[in-house]
């Protein structure tokens, strides 16, 4: 079976395919799915990353357009608008992800960066939909107990930096994530005003409001 490497862009994917590649494990093709909504110094990253290992990175993307569209277009939801703001129970954005990902590689073994902390709260088996598509789903980082902290020295170590977004965030994911802690908002709307005068405009329009805190709250602040 093919082996693929699932790769976010953060530590901890970044650690698990620099250290696959160091053990001299087999690695198919190495995938980014992309909704548009990265941080700049992450696509900085991946390019780096890309000319470091020297190979390239295959880029998927959604399948009916941008971020925005599925958050807000019509034609979605029976012509109601969009999704709204993904939340705990329509976590839209990464079945998205999932579904794009496991139809592209049917039959393969999909290596994913669960540091060690992650065994419990988000390791778990090959969903069904991966199992229809014969996935296998593996956890390096799991196998080989390295935490959360090791697999960003680790990445520091081989000169990967992030743009210094972890001395800001504790995770780095789409700048507009709603599942993303209060200080993590803080931080966008402190370093990255034009992103956090999006998110306040996304915000505005969307059929649902943000999950978790009140942005305008955040904004008097």
């Amino acid at each position: 079976m093919r082996q693929i490497v699932s790769l976010s862009g953060g530590k901890d994917s970044t650690a698990m395919l620099l250290m696959m590649l160091e053990r001299g494990e087999q690695i198919d093709d190495i995938v980014f799915f992309d909704w548009g909504m990265e941080f700049e110094a992450m696509y900085e990253h991946l390019e780096r990353l890309e000319t470091y290992i020297g190979r390239s990175i295959t880029r998927l993307y959604p399948r009916d357009g941008s971020w925005r569209y599925w958050m807000l277009g019509k034609g979605r939801r029976n012509g109601n608008g969009g999704y709204g703001w993904p939340h705990g129970k329509a976590r839209w954005c990464s079945r998205e992800r999932a579904d794009t990902v496991n139809r592209q590689y049917r039959s393969s073994v999909m290596c994913i960066g669960f540091a060690y902390e992650e065994r419990f709260s988000r390791a778990h088996p090959a969903n069904r939909w991966q199992e229809k598509c014969g996935i296998t789903v593996r956890y390096p980082l799991l196998e080989w107990g390295v935490s959360e902290t090791e697999a960003l020295k680790y990445c520091y170590s081989h000169g990967f930096d992030f743009g210094g977004l972890y001395r800001l965030f504790k995770r780095v994911s789409c700048w507009c994530c709603p599942f993303q802690l209060k200080r993590e908002l803080l931080a966008l709307r402190d370093n990255f005003p034009d992103l956090w005068a999006r998110l306040l405009d996304m915000d505005s329009r969307s059929p649902y409001p943000w999950p978790n805190d009140n942005l305008a709250k955040l904004e008097a602040k």
